[in-house]
């Protein structure tokens, strides 16, 4: 099975487990993590929301990770998008945007990246309480930059961690990260 497909398989398990609510994705491959992860979300949700900590380069990561230009290059938070088949608000969770929806069980919140929060203290307990305001069926958290992380204690208020693995798939990653003394 290759890494792509055992991600899928375990995003949409989860998904439509009734039992848990968020799931942290963790990885090398950031691209693929995230067109996989709303690839998923299309298959299962007609609107969402995409919380990020960059609203200028938000728009960029999508379009990068699906090869086309799915959004404009400025995005707003008072407008919806179109992805795929759903409707999608995108807004920021470090700063004050002038649309920050909690969602409802009809709807699912992404969370990328999250990096950036989990060494702050500060950052880190109000993205906390972020997390606990939402109202969304399904959460998920996406790591970037995974070899930089230092705190993890994010895994303890999530019902499921996935590390999305490219050994397979893509192992000029992993070569990359080893030869650049990244990852071991």
């Amino acid at each position: 099975m290759s890494d792509k497909q055992k991600a899928i398989d375990t995003i949409t398990i989860f998904l439509k487990d009734k039992s848990k609510r968020i799931l942290l994705i963790r990885g090398y491959d950031n691209d693929i993590k995230l067109a996989v992860a709303l690839s998923c979300l299309n298959q299962q949700f007609s609107k969402g929301i995409i919380r990020t900590s960059s609203m200028s380069d938000i728009s960029f990561h999508i379009n990068r990770a699906f090869n086309k230009n799915l959004l404009p290059s400025k995005v707003k938070s008072t407008t919806t998008y179109k992805l795929g088949s759903m409707s999608v608000k995108i807004n920021s969770y470090t700063t004050r945007t002038k649309s920050n929806p909690t969602g409802t069980e009809n709807t699912f919140t992404l969370y990328y990246p999250v990096q950036t929060v989990l060494d702050d203290p500060k950052r880190y307990n109000k993205f906390l309480s972020d997390l606990l305001d939402s109202h969304s069926s399904k959460i998920l958290l996406l790591t970037s930059n995974e070899w930089s992380i230092k705190n993890l204690d994010i895994e303890k208020h999530v019902d499921q961690v996935f590390f999305y693995d490219v050994e397979n798939d893509n192992p000029e990653i992993m070569h990359n990260l080893r030869a650049n003394g990244a990852v071991r």
